[in-house]
């Protein structure tokens, strides 16, 4: 009997994956109808990350139905695809929020062309790691079950997600000051934080990306009205107190 609730809690984290993963599909729809309402790029880039991270949580899930074997390394396989090719380009984002935002710093071609080429890098980077020497082997946590890659460049973190929300932070801050939304911010604050937390625990780390994920299709509709009717706003009370004084 005593070990009757402790298997009960070790079950619920495949249904907490599925859980995340019916999340992640309605932030996904939500924001993809609002994309085909304004036909952004950068909302484009936040509809594919969030669609990967749908496929993320069901591929993990599907680790308790179909146990090891080629059936569940197939189906992990295009998580590393996803993550190489996709998540890089949330730097792009970052600058189209920036911009939307009319951070000064952000109007240049230059610094969207250093965005793109940083993104890029990461991408590079990214699929060596990830994709040409993927090497999967199965990893467990809790009653999950799914195939982790056990090649890596360098120690820590993923060095291209990292970057990332990094960036994100950063641009996040500015565009909290400039325009009052503090979301991207915290979305990306989230993931850092609660990857750490979850280094070996990979469903800590999920639920970080749950916040980003809600704080992206925030940021894209806000992106269409409140972040830049908020920069004006900000640019206009400068402008009248710099007259007044």
């Amino acid at each position: 009997m005593s070990g009757g609730p402790c298997k009960q809690e070790e079950s619920m984290f495949t249904l907490i994956h599925i859980v995340f993963g019916v999340a992640q599909l309605a932030l996904a729809v939500v924001g993809a109808r609002h994309w085909l309402a304004h036909r952004s790029s950068y909302g484009l880039i936040a509809i594919l990350v969030i669609a990967a991270l749908v496929y993320d949580n069901f591929a993990i899930a599907a680790g308790a139905l179909l146990g090891e074997g080629d059936a569940l390394k197939a189906v992990n396989t295009p998580r590393y695809i996803f993550h190489s090719l996709l998540t890089p380009l949330l730097i792009i984002f970052a600058c189209g929020v920036a911009r939307r935002a009319d951070l000064r710093w952000s109007r240049g071609k230059g610094v969207h062309a250093a965005f793109c080429i940083l993104a890029t890098a990461l991408v590079a980077y990214s699929a060596y790691v990830d994709v040409i020497n993927l090497r999967l082997e199965p990893a467990r946590f809790q009653d999950t079950l799914r195939y982790s890659n056990e090649f890596s460049l360098l120690k820590g973190p993923p060095l291209p997600s990292f970057t990332a929300m990094i960036v994100l932070v950063g641009v996040g801050v500015m565009v909290w000051v400039r325009a009052r939304w503090p979301w991207l911010f915290a979305g990306a604050l989230a993931v850092l934080i609660l990857a750490g937390a979850g280094a070996r625990a990979i469903t800590v780390a999920n639920l970080g990306e749950v916040f980003l994920s809600a704080a992206l299709v925030a940021t894209l509709i806000a992106m269409d009205g409140r972040i830049p009717q908020a920069a004006r706003a900000r640019a206009l009370q400068r402008a009248s107190t710099a007259a007044t004084a």
